[in-house]
């Protein structure tokens, strides 16, 4: 499954988008890499937060979008 996300920074309005590829079993890539294991440090702080217990990111099935927000993002995810 594909999931497209938006993340947009609540301070600076910046807006980051990419998508994410797996499933809530054998868990999401960016790019071939962990989610945690991302170098680009945007990137990787937009995905800590979708890894969090209880984040839609897991029981999203396709077709299906959520909005996430925490301190720093308003995240959109959509899967495909």
């Amino acid at each position: 499954m594909i999931v497209n996300v938006k993340a947009t920074n609540k301070n600076s309005g910046e807006v980051i988008s990419f998508a994410l590829e797996g499933d809530r079993d054998a868990g999401f890539t960016y790019e071939g890499t962990h989610m945690q294991e991302v170098t680009d440090n945007k990137i990787r702080e937009v995905c800590n937060g979708l890894i969090l217990l209880g984040s839609p990111l897991y029981t999203i099935k396709s077709g299906e979008s959520e909005t996430i927000e925490n301190m720093t993002f308003v995240t959109e995810i959509a899967a495909e």
